[in-house]
Order: structure tokens, then C-alpha cells, then sequence
């Protein structure tokens, strides 16, 4: 009797199922549960990698901000030393009359590629036949400067022609540069014999040759041989010439 009752019921459900469609309306429910879940899903998943490379593009910003922030600070430090030089020059090395005596000026190239102490000049002042004065950013003889075919190309003190008054040690000894010998020292020529010339002197711009003002340092001596009828001195430059790219032309009165 169960077993006829349980057969009979579930018979009825059968057909009440089909009459109805309760296996299709399953399917959908079932089927939309499916797509709601794969859905949340698909939202978690973008949300979460949104997050996720939006942390590491954050964290690649801030490292870019933070190298530039410390080029800034660099460039700035570097102006800030530059611009105390230069007033330091201007105020110790410069009469305060020729202040607009000064012209900055960049190298522009060699003027053979071979030869490293003749260089071009990005300036366009009228020279003439004159001879003007150069001078690192930071108050040191670097040269002379001259015109050439329209060109202003500067001598540096390295070159044979770079010749201008100096005086040496604190007894002003005279003397004049002429260029550099094999070990990289300027060579002072035309030393009157009956000075003393001490290792460890300074040597700097006299004045008495109407190109440098007086007072730029040029070197300190390392050696002193005699000449034929006079001394000559070598000294150890007080900045690398070659190094540098930006100088100061100085039109001396």
C-alpha cells in the first residue's frame, strides 16, 4: 500500500512538473544564480586589479617624483655654489667698475679637433685687433681671447700663445705664461735670474699687460730650472682647463 501511494505521488509531481514546466524554471533560477555569481565575480576581479595596478602605478609616480625632487635639489644646490662664486668673483676678483666688463660665454667646439686648447667661442662681440682676458666662472686665468676670420676663439692657458703678465709669490717676481710643458705644468718664461723663486709660491695675473686685471690665480710652482739669461718656472695649474666649458670673457680697460 505505501509503495503504491509513494508511486502514485511521485507520478503526480511528474506530470504537475511538466504541466507546469517546474524543470525549466529550475533550469533559469539555477542558470541566473550561475550568472549573478560569475558576475560578482567579474566585478571582484576588475575592481581588485584596478586596485591593484593603480597601487603599482602609484608607487612608480612616486619614485619618479622623488627623482626629480632630488635632480631639482641638485641643480638647485649647484646654482646656489655657482651664484656665490660668481658674486665672490665679482666682489674679490673684479673691480666693481668693470662689472659690465664681463661677458659669460659657453665653448661652442674645438677649432681642430686634434688640438684641445684652441677653442670656439658662442659670442659675437667685435674684438678687433685686442687682446681680452679669460677667466673661469669661479675667478680663475684660463686664457686670452682673440678674433679670427669673424670667429672668437679663446687660447687657453695650455696653448703656446695663451702669453700673459703674471706676478709670482708675495715679492711679485715678473714673468710671462707660455703654455704647458709635458707633465701638464704652465711654463713661466722670461724670470729675471736674480729673484728667488720659492716651491710652493703662488702665481697670479699681474695687471701689467692691459689683458687681465690683477689677482687671478693662475697656479702654484712646483719647479724652477734656469734659461739661458733668465729663470723659468713650472707651475701646477689651479683648475683643470679642460674641464670646464662656460668662462668669462673679461674686456679690460
Amino acid at each position: 500500500m505505501n509503495k503504491k501511494f509513494l508511486f502514485i505521488l511521485v507520478f503526480i509531481l511528474v506530470m504537475l512538473g511538466y504541466i507546469f514546466k517546474i524543470d525549466k524554471i529550475i533550469v533559469i533560477e539555477i542558470t541566473t544564480l550561475i550568472d549573478n555569481i560569475k558576475q560578482s565575480y567579474k566585478n571582484s576581479y576588475n575592481d581588485y586589479s584596478s586596485k591593484f595596478f593603480s597601487h603599482f602605478d602609484q608607487a612608480k609616480k612616486i619614485v619618479e617624483l622623488e627623482k626629480s625632487l632630488k635632480e631639482d635639489q641638485k641643480y638647485k644646490i649647484l646654482y646656489t655654489i655657482a651664484n656665490q662664486k660668481n658674486k665672490e668673483y665679482e666682489k674679490n676678483i673684479v673691480n666693481p667698475k668693470d662689472i659690465n666688463n664681463l661677458q659669460y660665454v659657453e665653448i661652442l667646439s674645438y677649432l681642430n679637433i686634434n688640438d684641445f686648447s684652441k677653442v670656439l667661442l658662442n659670442t659675437n662681440i667685435d674684438i678687433g685687433n685686442n687682446i681680452l682676458a679669460l677667466s673661469t666662472i669661479d675667478g680663475y686665468s684660463a686664457g686670452i681671447v682673440m678674433q679670427k676670420n669673424n670667429q672668437i676663439i679663446a687660447y687657453l692657458n695650455n696653448n703656446k700663445k695663451s702669453n700673459y703678465a703674471v706676478f709670482i709669490g708675495e715679492n711679485q717676481i715678473p714673468g710671462i705664461t707660455a703654455g704647458i710643458n709635458n707633465k701638464n705644468q704652465i711654463k713661466i718664461k722670461y724670470i729675471p735670474k736674480w729673484h728667488t723663486i720659492n716651491v710652493g709660491d703662488i702665481v697670479y695675473t699681474s695687471g701689467m699687460d692691459n689683458i687681465f686685471p690683477a689677482g687671478l690665480e693662475v697656479g702654484v710652482v712646483e719647479e724652477v730650472k734656469d734659461d739661458t739669461n733668465t729663470q723659468m718656472a713650472y707651475i701646477k695649474p689651479s683648475i683643470e682647463i679642460l674641464n670646464q666649458k662656460y668662462f668669462y670673457i673679461i674686456k679690460n680697460k
